[in-house]
């Protein structure tokens, strides 16, 4: 039993490094067509632009390991069906479900191993990346997340400071500015619970503004209800100032959620993403039901092989929208954020449970 577990395991393993090279560079190729004339215009060079996309290669793996699970369980079960071994280890005593658990647990560990490289390599190497894209276009990177909360550095000496951002509504949690000398020593500070945008102007409610002398031994305290701010950021770029899921850990994510949800800010878009990141991953293994489920009937049931790469093309395109679907009602807020992010896996893991157990008694 052993020896037909790693054999089976180690066919899935070859099908599955195989198929996931040639998605992920399909996926790279595309990533290069879309950025590549930014690079060009701005005259990058080509060890510049290599970095850039080998940065983003983690992130093409985490996309496309699903629709590879997908496709080398179902060639790993339709090529066993189609030269006979799958009869072969059955006559020889073995259940179906016996030769299918290999696979099963298999794409059961990849997909963990795809959260675990979402949690720990892709924020990483994602912040590297659009470092690199600031560093290409000769600008600095103006907003960064730190310690639950987002900091933007000007260009006059002052750094702004935000516990949270509604990009939809315009509006930021918890403000703090701080005007500084060239020899960075504070010269002036704004503290504000909130900052609102009304037809393109900035107002900070609510707070304080404290001026300090030169040798900082004295301070001036002004309270204000509503103070017109100079915010350096662009109204269309506003979209682009928040918590970036892909830059950030699930851990830190979650602990972000949770400060701003005592202080009674919006977090239906953030928790979304966070739950997104538990289900995503997962998705291969789901998918691999259906894989299996192909493979082993094509002969029965389905055809071939050509056709079963057609279901196979239909189920990857039928799970994505359903996926982007339910995400899309979640950000809305017209379903629970965790349903949205699993809705996918529930329904595909239930047709695919159901097929599944059908095929078995065909």
């Amino acid at each position: 039993m052993k020896i037909i577990t790693r054999y089976v395991s180690a066919e899935l393993l070859k099908l599955f490094l195989l198929i996931s090279a040639a998605f992920t560079v399909l996926y790279l190729l595309i990533d290069v067509i879309e950025n590549l004339g930014d690079f060009t215009r701005v005259h990058a060079g080509f060890l510049t632009i290599a970095g850039f996309f080998i940065f983003h290669l983690p992130q093409a793996i985490y996309y496309t390991v699903p629709l590879s699970l997908l496709f080398a369980s179902f060639l790993n079960m339709g090529l066993f069906t189609k030269y006979n071994e799958l009869t072969a280890l059955r006559s020889g005593g073995l259940s179906i479900h016996n030769i299918i658990l290999p696979v099963l647990t298999l794409t059961l560990l990849i997909s963990a191993g795809t959260f675990f490289l979402n949690n720990s390599i892709i924020p990483v190497s994602n912040k590297k990346a659009e470092d690199l894209r600031m560093s290409i276009e000769l600008k600095p990177r103006e907003m960064f997340f730190k310690e639950d909360s987002l900091w933007l550095k000007a260009d006059d000496y002052t750094i702004y400071n935000a516990r949270f951002i509604d990009p939809d509504k315009k509006i930021m949690g918890r403000i703090n500015i701080y005007y500084l000398t060239p020899e960075f020593s504070i010269r002036e500070s704004i503290s504000a619970e909130r900052a609102t945008s009304e037809d393109g102007q900035w107002f900070l409610k609510t707070g304080v503004r404290r001026q300090f002398d030169p040798d900082n031994r004295k301070v001036t305290l002004l309270e204000f209800d509503t103070l017109p701010l100079d915010f350096p950021i662009r109204q269309n770029d506003f979209s682009h100032m928040t918590v970036r899921a892909s830059e950030t850990n699930y851990t830190t994510l979650k602990n972000y959620i949770d400060t701003i949800k005592r202080e009674g800010y919006e977090i239906k878009r953030l928790s979304v993403d966070l739950y997104a990141k538990t289900s995503f991953p997962f998705s291969g293994f789901i998918l691999s039901i259906f894989g299996i489920t192909f493979g082993f009937s094509i002969k029965k049931r389905y055809g071939g092989l050509a056709r079963g790469i057609g279901l196979c093309i239909l189920i990857g395109v039928l799970y994505w929208t359903t996926y982007s679907l339910s995400l899309s009602m979640g950000y809305a807020g017209r379903i629970n954020p965790m349903l949205s992010s699993w809705l996918a896996n529930i329904v595909f893991g239930v047709i695919g449970g159901v097929t599944y157990f059908r095929a078995m008694k065909l």
